[in-house]
């Protein structure tokens, strides 16, 4: 296990070094100096690597404490590191968006600094707020459009730079979620009223209210089948909303097994190929009375989750199949309106549906 090093206390700006008993006073000045150094230092560290399995075996066997000192020492190097990335772009601070988003893990990784998980709800207060904070990351792509069109950066360097970033991130909201959900007794999984706040209408949260696809945690039994059933029924209607009509989307299981993973991730997949889907449908077929279904098929193993899509959109012409997995390409055109995320890990898709059916309901 990694020897805790010395712990900073912001609420009476000291130092405390080992013994808690033995303090020194220093001005709040000299306290931002001291953190702006150990971004440098903890940037260097090398992070504790986690599997979905290894964390849902340190949960069930660790003590909600530890959980919290663990991620106390664990998420700053993960914070300083993408720091140092941001900060390793050629003039970063000239692009705006780039320069927020750094100052945002700024921000956390101070705040984590000073906090104390001795303090459990005011430690995961601090860490709702930080992942609500940090759902603007994906401001760094606007940024990286400044790169591409000035010729700073390649497209495949930008592609590279990003999947790497997102993927570490991907890995520190994990840990997060999963010790919030742990240590809230479930409060992340109450993610219906986050959403819907005080809009009162029929929304897609109805469907199968038994089973929560928008979980961050970790889900030992993520059923596959019934997140691309719900994905299937959120795409339908937004689709309906959007276009007027939408194809018929079937959803096989063939023999799909649970498995550990985070419900939301999946999906976050499913709903983003059905969406593909089905506008390629609507497009290739428009002004025919009838529409071709979409056809999802879902199998697998105790080792393997398979999921195909098939649909008759058209395919993607053999010239564009090099930039599809990149960030800047696409053929939609964007949703008028900016999308609101004020709820924490709130699938946007999800706010834009229920504020559409709302609007729909205003008499």
């Amino acid at each position: 296990a990694r020897r805790p090093g010395p712990r900073l206390r912001g609420g009476s700006r000291f130092l405390t070094l080992g013994n808690p008993e033995a303090s020194v006073s220093v001005s709040a000045s000299r306290l931002e100096q001291l953190l702006e150094a150990e971004i440098t230092s903890l940037a260097l560290r090398e992070v504790q690597p986690f599997t979905l399995q290894s964390i849902l075996d340190l949960a069930a066997v660790t003590e909600e404490e530890k959980l919290a000192r663990l991620l106390h020492e664990e998420l700053p190097v993960r914070f300083a590191q993408r720091i140092k990335m941001l900060e390793a772009l050629p003039r970063w601070e000239e692009t705006a968006s780039i320069a927020s988003v750094r100052q945002m893990y700024v921000t956390s990784f101070k705040e984590l600094r000073l906090a104390d998980p001795g303090q459990p709800e005011q430690f995961q207060r601090q860490l709702r707020n930080i992942k609500k904070r940090h759902s603007h990351t994906n401001l760094l792509v606007n940024g990286f459009r400044h790169y591409a069109e000035v010729d700073q950066l390649k497209v495949g360097d930008i592609n590279d730079w990003l999947d790497n970033f997102f993927s570490l991130r991907v890995s520190t909201n994990m840990l997060m979620s999963h010790y919030l959900h742990l240590a809230s007794d479930g409060l992340s999984s109450s993610i219906h009223g986050s959403i819907t706040g005080s809009i009162s209408c029929p929304t897609v949260l109805d469907f199968d209210p038994e089973y929560n696809p928008y979980l961050s945690c970790i889900d030992p039994h993520c059923n596959p089948a019934r997140i691309a059933r719900h994905a299937a029924h959120l795409v339908s209607r937004m689709c309906q909303l959007r276009y007027g009509v939408s194809p018929r989307i079937t959803v096989t299981d063939s023999g799909a097994r649970s498995f550990s993973f985070v419900p939301r991730y999946l999906f976050y997949i499913f709903s983003e190929l059905l969406k593909n889907s089905v506008r390629a449908t609507i497009e290739e077929h428009e002004g025919r009375d009838t529409l071709p279904p979409v056809e999802v098929m879902i199998s697998g193993d105790e080792a393997v989750c398979s999921c195909r899509v098939s649909d008759k959109g058209g395919g993607i012409p053999v010239a564009n199949l090099d930039q599809v997995w990149s960030y800047f390409y696409t053929t939609a055109e964007p949703i008028e309106g900016p999308v609101s995320r004020l709820a924490i890990d709130a699938p946007a898709d999800i706010r834009w549906l229920v504020q559409h059916e709302a609007d729909a309901h205003v008499v």
